[in-house]
């Protein structure tokens, strides 16, 4: 990777957040079928290698849960009707539990004196969620200032299409190649991302990725040693 960079634009669901674990667990017993809520945050991830491997469409979340209860171990016979359960709730609200040390990685992001956006596949309300939440917000606030947030329900299309990114640097008034984008997703983040230009990385703290095409990092403190 190119020693320097401007801006970084951060995904939400994976890099930032994952679905609530407590909501998930409420939701599995509703379900009347047995899982290891030990495995949900790496279950997360394992999710979006499942969705990779389809090239499932944005927030389509049939890949993602076949995923993710394979991972926390639902057993066979109860996953299609788990699954039919738990699509439906998967909702922005939900997607509320930290990931391990992101706050800490967007601190470290404006305390090195980088450039912030979000770029996240969402409904139209991330904005609110997040600054809800006090991670981000445009401008001042409880959370982090960023400089622009994208979202894929106002913009019209997900990524990977290149509006959400070309959105996001017009935000920034960045070239592309001035500006790192840090995903979940290889499909939808790192490949998305660099078909527009930008720089990317991959978050993967279990080391689940197998590609060396693309640099990796386990926690969101990490990018700052990228620049």
């Amino acid at each position: 990777m190119a020693p320097s960079f401007d801006a970084v634009s951060l995904d939400v669901g994976g890099v930032l957040v994952v679905p609530d674990h407590g909501f998930l667990a409420w939701a599995l017993d509703r379900c009347r079928t047995t899982y290891d809520r030990s495995a949900f945050g790496e279950a997360h991830h394992r999710a979006m290698a499942a969705v990779d491997h389809a090239v499932s469409e944005p927030e389509d979340f049939t890949d993602y849960l076949h995923g993710f209860l394979d991972a926390v171990g639902v057993p066979e016979d109860d996953r299609a009707r788990v699954h039919d359960d738990l699509a439906p709730l998967l909702i922005s609200p939900v997607w509320c539990q930290p990931v391990p040390g992101a706050r800490a990685g967007v601190a470290a992001l404006a305390a090195a004196g980088l450039r912030l956006a979000v770029t996240s596949n969402s409904d139209g309300h991330i904005a609110d969620h997040l600054r809800r939440h006090e991670w981000v917000q445009v401008g001042d606030g409880p959370g982090v200032a960023v400089e622009v947030i994208t979202d894929s329900g106002i913009v019209g299309v997900g990524k990977p299409d290149p509006a959400m990114y070309g959105a996001t640097l017009a935000g920034l008034d960045l070239p592309p190649d001035r500006v790192l984008h840090v995903g979940d997703s290889v499909v939808y983040d790192v490949d998305g991302a660099a078909a527009c230009g930008l720089r990317s990385v991959h978050v993967d703290p279990y080391g689940i990725c197998p590609s060396r095409d693309h640099p990796h990092v386990r926690t969101l403190t990490e990018v700052v040693s990228l620049r």
